[in-house]
């Protein structure tokens, strides 16, 4: 990246070099830059496929337990799951457990689909994260989970 004759060099001369006025102002700025390219390169449909890889990861949960995991408003979310199951990703049955609780269940259109988004997701995060080494990996990540906790502890 300090060869500044590489594309990749002028790339990172010109976004540190950018003025902002306080220097979190210009991490806002180059982490809305990542997460603006981050949606632009993987589409419009990160709602439903978030369901479907948390879903596949956790599988059947109730609406509840969904709406916990993914931190949408519950409007939103039965907004987005019926979507989902009109689509045919999901259905809906009685829990056996609790006849009150509904389970969101991944039908084999969804299992397909959740498989083929988490191939999809461990190859972009392979490409994402391959400029850093294993110890600004963890860095990062701690930043990360220190920027959420953070977040969700001033949303509340």
């Amino acid at each position: 990246m300090e060869d500044l004759r590489c594309q990749q060099g002028k790339e990172y001369e010109i976004l540190s070099q950018s003025r902002h006025e306080t220097s979190e102002n210009k991490l806002f700025a180059l982490f809305y830059k990542l997460s603006h390219l981050f949606i632009h390169r993987r589409g419009q449909d990160q709602g439903k496929n978030r369901i479907l890889a948390i879903l596949r990861h956790h599988g059947d949960m109730t609406q509840r337990e969904l709406l916990d995991h993914t931190d949408i408003r519950s409007a939103s979310l039965s907004e987005l799951l019926a979507k989902i199951e009109a689509n045919g990703d999901i259905h809906r049955e009685r829990s056996r457990k609790n006849a009150r609780n509904v389970n969101i269940c991944l039908t084999e259109k969804g299992k397909a689909a959740a498989e083929q988004i988490h191939k999809e997701n461990l190859l972009l995060s392979d490409e994402l994260f391959s400029c850093l080494n294993n110890e600004e990996q963890v860095q990062l990540e701690h930043i990360l989970i220190k920027l959420i906790i953070n977040w969700k502890k001033e949303k509340k």
